[in-house]
């Protein structure tokens, strides 16, 4: 192995990778903001639409009054329920339906590999934390910025930072 060939040594740490490494475009570039941006609200969708069905149905008007009362357990339920439909597509598939939609697939800063199920957990956590706080009507916005506020070189959200993935493209 010469030094040129771009590989550590087995006794040499591996770095963290740079833009450097990935390619400028095409397959394996990192993922644009507008498609990541465009993916979590095709996810957000997903995971909204049944929701919005039961606040449809429970929504009363009285006296020409919209009424409804949202119920306790419906923030975290919520919560839950995107925080696992993300990590079980991303651990087993390394995308969710937004993702493969847009061509993109998340994986392991460090290697490339797919992430792990707790990380993919954790990375799912993030983003969906803001819909058990309450927020209110800021829900929607501040889960879809948690992948709109990408950052530095690599393009890592607040999500990838804390599972340690990055997001590519696969076009």
């Amino acid at each position: 192995m010469q030094p040129s060939d771009g590989v550590a040594p087995l006794n040499q740490e591996r770095r963290p990778p740079t833009a450097k490494d990935f390619p400028a475009s095409g397959p394996f570039s990192l993922a644009a903001a507008g498609a990541r941006f465009a993916s979590r609200a095709v996810d957000l969708s997903v995971i909204g639409l049944p929701v919005l069905t039961y606040l449809a149905f429970i929504t009363t008007v009285v006296d020409g009054t919209v009424r409804c009362e949202v119920p306790l357990w419906l923030g975290p339920a919520t919560f839950a329920f995107g925080a696992l439909y993300e990590a079980l597509f991303v651990s087993t598939l390394g995308r969710t339906p937004g993702k493969w939609l847009f061509g993109l697939r998340v994986v392991r800063l460090i290697d490339g590999g797919r992430p792990d199920p707790d990380r993919a957990l954790l990375r799912g956590m993030v983003p969906w934390s803001f819909v058990a706080l309450p927020l209110g009507a800021f829900a929607v916005p501040a889960t879809l910025g948690t992948f709109g506020w990408v950052s530095g070189e690599l393009h890592l959200s607040i999500a990838d930072r804390a599972a340690g993935t990055v997001v590519i493209s696969t076009r």
